[in-house]
């Protein structure tokens, strides 16, 4: 039987690795990790006479495993603990993926071949390390990891009071610090751990215009405060009269935009596409409702931009990006990521697949949106908005052709009351057809 630990050797000390992985390491045939990782383990077992693997890329690891069936007992090592943004976990999942016992080949003769058993052993991560250190419970933190992805901040460090994250760059902190400046959170008070575990770790502690312009390590862990947290209350229907308007400008209607928002069952994480995104009010509401998502919001008129920009700001949601141009013919001057690309959805390059289409304003476009979509996502979600009776026309002509998709339609007629005097006047809008795409 071949053996594969998964070892987590802590914040980077020697002393912080656990005895068990120390039996476990010594009991190896080859060791392998990134070369921190290995040199904290190579430090807890000084005596320590095997093959070393400097190896980075999940990839790289399984087809050294795969090539050497004659190590029986391989150990990976890993910074941290093995189940907190570790790369323990997907190398698990590439072995269970990719190797069969008798290393990959489908035959049927699998039992004559050693089986493959994965052990976990848990280390002390540097969050939990940092955390500690601060006196903080990491049942109240919000984590989340900057290494070699992109994260909108915004939205976390806005509706929690303590949000960890392991940086990715030097830059990360003056960066977060800058954009906390601009969505008026300068109070937020930012805590910097670097060499975590060391003789020489340091903390740096100061509020986000002290933190601008400051470069630390970048596997160093940064802890965002925030007295000023509002908890969120996922409902929708902003009053009109809080957007910023432009005049010429559409907004999509507060009880339009909540019963629309409804229809698109927005996830913490969903892409969500606002076509033809006028003031921005979709854009908004969706964005506060997918603190953890992204919000593409396609606009052709600069006024529309301009005022989508202030609105953003306004209400601090800095996971909206703006894409310029008439869709669909926009997309196509642009990369697409994949699906499983979606963890890095940066405020540039390749657009995200969406789960989410709203259509507000097509430009004469509705129907090339509409397969644009399903073809880039077959299990996405469209909620339309159409005024007049040649859209609504134009939708069930849609259906005619989408046969596997479920069209819900619905009318509705918004009417206020307005005082005038001392009389109050009822006050309609116009009526709206709201059509709801979805896969059978």
């Amino acid at each position: 039987m071949r053996i594969i630990n998964l070892i987590g050797v802590g914040p980077g000390s020697p002393d912080m690795v656990t005895m068990e992985a120390i039996k476990a390491i010594k009991q190896s045939d080859v060791l392998m990790g990134a070369a921190r990782a290995l040199k904290t383990a190579q430090d807890a077992v000084p005596e320590l006479d095997i093959e070393i693997c400097e190896a980075v890329k999940t990839d790289d690891m399984v087809s050294y495993i795969k090539a050497h069936p004659e190590k029986k007992v391989v150990s990976a090592v890993f910074t941290g603990d093995t189940s907190v943004y570790s790369g323990a976990i997907p190398l698990k999942k590439a072995l269970e993926r990719n190797m069969r016992p008798d290393g990959g080949d489908d035959s049927e003769d699998e039992e004559k071949s050693d089986s493959l058993e994965i052990r976990n052993y848990a280390g002390v991560s540097s969050i939990q390390y940092f955390l500690s250190k601060r006196s903080i419970s990491m049942a109240d933190v919000k984590l989340v990891s900057l290494h070699g992805r992109h994260k909108d901040m915004i939205p976390l460090i806005r509706e929690n009071k303590f949000v960890c994250a392991l940086l990715g760059s030097e830059g990360t902190v003056s960066n977060i610090s800058e954009e906390l400046i601009q969505f008026g959170l300068s109070s937020v008070k930012i805590i910097v751990g670097e060499r975590l575990s060391y003789k020489d770790e340091k903390f740096s502690v100061g509020k986000t215009r002290e933190m601008r312009g400051k470069m630390f390590d970048r596997l160093a862990i940064a802890l965002f405060e925030n007295d000023d947290a509002i908890t969120p209350i996922r409902s929708y229907g902003i009053g009109d009269e809080h957007f910023e308007r432009t005049g010429g400008v559409p907004i999509t209607k507060r009880d339009v935009r909540a019963l629309s928002l409804c229809r698109l069952a927005i996830r913490d994480n969903s892409i969500i596409y606002d076509i033809g995104s006028g003031s921005g009010s979709m854009a908004v509401e969706a964005g506060l409702a997918s603190p953890e998502g992204k919000v593409i919001a396609v606009e052709i008129n600069q006024d529309a931009i301009d005022t989508i920009e202030r609105n953003r700001y306004q209400f601090k949601v800095d996971n909206i990006r703006i894409v310029r141009g008439k869709a669909p013919e926009c997309f196509s001057e642009m990369d697409m990521q994949k699906p499983g690309e979606r963890k890095n959805v940066a405020n540039d390059g390749p657009l995200p697949i969406p789960d989410c289409v709203f259509i507000g304003g097509s430009k004469g476009n509705l129907q090339k949106i509409v397969d644009w979509a399903v073809n880039i996502n077959p299990d996405v979600v469209i909620v339309i908005n159409t005024v007049t009776l040649e859209s609504v026309a134009e939708v069930l002509e849609i259906e005619k052709r989408l046969t596997d998709y479920n069209f819900e339609m619905v009318e509705i007629q918004a009417t206020g009351l307005e005082r005038r005097g001392s009389y109050h006047m009822h006050h309609a809008e116009n009526p709206i057809t709201i059509t709801r795409i979805s896969r059978r």
